[in-house]
């Protein structure tokens, strides 16, 4: 954790690509937070990063060929996928106490956040910060330990998409995948 955190953890440039997004302050999973990042992330000894890479076949960069089209695709993909790897985070979580997970984005379990509303998460014990609003860049992350370069949508999809996910633990835990 220590190494990721020396090499990868970028907190106020991180934090100035978090300050010009839309869900900025708008969901819970993203800054600015109440709680101290760095004690948060200074609990744990290991970080365990894990991402998946969704691929484009042609077929579906045929059909999504406008800027419209292949944004809500690719947004849909993004949230459908995100979902799915909270999940497997709870369940990592599970078996490994003591241990966090960090998703990849914002938090998309509700349709419109509670936060909108200056009201509590309605789903605390589900949701996670994603790995980017805790400081982390998450694209030297892919580059580097993953083997991948994030690709970024234009007016098209790109070939693939990337969700960068982490299990933060105390103490190390062999085959945690």
């Amino acid at each position: 954790m220590k190494d990721l955190i020396a090499s990868y953890r970028f907190a106020d440039r991180v934090m100035s690509y978090c300050a010009a997004c839309p869900v900025f302050g708008r969901n819970w999973s993203c800054p600015p937070f109440s709680f101290d990042v760095g004690e948060f992330l200074g609990r744990f000894d290991f970080a365990y990063i894990f991402g998946v890479k969704m691929v484009h076949g042609e077929s579906t960069l045929a059909a999504h060929n406008t800027a419209q089209s292949a944004l809500k695709y690719s947004m849909s993909l993004m949230d459908s996928v995100s979902l799915k790897l909270l999940d497997i985070l709870h369940g990592l979580e599970r078996k490994h106490r003591g241990s966090r997970g960090a998703s990849g984005g914002n938090c998309k379990i509700c349709r419109t956040c509670a936060r909108i509303d200056s009201l509590p998460c309605r789903f605390p014990e589900r949701m996670r910060n994603s790995i980017e609003s805790l400081g982390f860049d998450v694209s030297m992350i892919t580059k580097e330990l993953l083997g991948l370069e994030l690709v970024w949508m234009t007016d098209r999809l790109p070939p693939y998409q990337v969700l960068v996910n982490a299990l933060f633990t105390v103490g190390r835990h062999d085959g945690i995948i």
